[in-house]
């Protein structure tokens, strides 16, 4: 296996990282990543290192920090790499000096005191890092003053390049393809969990990693997934039930999508058919609506009104999530569009990424998800994902 993007496409990233670091008063930054198994914080590490940990579990007498990683980028040198896996994989990683640790807090540390570097350093992975481990940074480099800036590389990424908005492309086709292979098993008669092995198939074979396929139908439509521990359960959607489904995965080379759609099996009677059709009718105006200099608040505000004029309750769904969207790269990412969520700087920018979506209940009806994905183009936004809308 060797590395996907060629190795110009990561020296241009550190470049820009480090323009951040400039321009925020930074002369050097850890940025800590954590793998293993999950994608919610592996992100900056594989956009600046194309390193993913493949090993998790708890502290041992011989190793701990498993599934940690960091990069040390210092202005004037070469970004070094700090893994806990024994041996690195020159033709998958981009950076070249590679540090192998059983304690890579503690490999961090050293190596910072090595260069005898002091005063003011940007930490980024503030929001994941255990106590524990952050203990070993300060006793391991005490001159250093850690500031927190977990946003330094997300500030970066969340403009794709075009070979990212390629990738996205084809992570579109196979979110596409998975969804549709899910509510067609999930409309057809097939349990959740048999629709939700067909889908995980299709993903699978077209390279992609699961982290949930989201199902549920019928009395507990309400919530996100109706067994928890899987996201999908034994049942089957009898006729008339609300079906919900939804994939959350890395469709390809790790860029994460996560669209949803409702339906009725056997076809929607009125109220269902209103209830669904106007949240889709949500999204996809406020995707029109997601034009390059448009705030993300002024969006949001769209979408308050489109509620209210609708009506109806609200979902544990909809309290789980109370905004209409995201930023996607390499996880679920900020800005987030939503009143009380977005900031009032928070504008559209031609080669970002969006999930938009929308969530509507009302009683006697049932509740309703829709999500899709679009890439912010110059001239025009780009569906990515494009499961039917309806399934009537």
């Amino acid at each position: 296996m060797e590395r996907y993007f060629p190795l110009d496409e990561y020296e241009g990233r550190w470049s820009r990282v480090m323009a951040e670091m400039e321009f925020r008063g930074f002369e050097t930054a850890v940025v800590f990543g954590r793998a293993g198994g999950t994608m919610d914080n592996c992100g900056d590490i594989l956009y600046l290192a194309n390193h993913y940990a493949t090993n998790a579990g708890l502290d041992s007498a011989i190793w701990s920090a498993r599934s940690f990683a960091a990069v040390i980028l210092q202005l004037g040198r070469a970004p070094q790499l700090h893994i806990d896996e024994p041996e690195p994989r020159p033709r998958v990683l981009t950076i070249a000096d590679v540090h192998s640790h059983n304690h890579p807090f503690k490999g961090v540390a050293d190596a910072l005191a090595a260069r005898r570097i002091e005063g003011r350093v940007a930490l980024v992975g503030t929001e994941f890092i255990p106590v524990k481990y952050y203990r070993q940074l300060v006793e391991g480099a005490p001159g250093i003053e850690w500031v927190t800036a977990d946003d330094l590389v997300r500030a970066v990424r969340m403009y794709k390049s075009p070979r990212e908005l390629d990738a996205y492309r084809i992570a579109g086709e196979t979110a596409t393809i998975g969804l549709n292979t899910l509510m067609e098993g999930l409309l057809g008669g097939k349990s959740e969990q048999e629709a939700a092995g067909d889908a995980a198939r299709e993903v699978i074979r077209r390279g992609g990693r699961i982290q949930t396929v989201g199902t549920n139908h019928g009395d507990t439509i309400g919530w996100s997934h109706r067994k928890t521990i899987t996201g999908y359960s034994p049942d089957t959607p009898k006729i008339g039930d609300m079906v919900k489904g939804s994939i959350t995965a890395a469709f390809h080379e790790g860029y994460w999508l996560d669209p949803g759609r409702t339906a009725v099996r056997g076809g929607p009677n009125p109220a269902q058919k209103e209830l669904v059709e106007a949240t889709g009718n949500i999204v996809r105006t406020l995707c029109d609506m997601m034009r390059p200099g448009v705030t993300l608040l002024d969006v949001a505000a769209r979408g308050d009104k489109m509620t209210a004029d609708f009506g109806g309750t609200i979902s544990p769904f909809a309290k789980s999530f109370p905004f209409y969207g995201h930023g996607v790269g390499l996880t679920f990412e900020l800005p987030r569009i939503g009143s009380t969520m977005s900031m009032p700087e928070d504008k559209v920018a031609e080669s970002m990424v969006f999930g938009v979506e929308a969530f509507l209940a009302q009683d006697g009806a049932g509740s309703a998800f829709v999500e899709d994905i679009i890439i912010i183009g110059k001239d025009s936004n780009e569906l990515i994902t494009n499961t039917p809308l309806y399934w009537w």
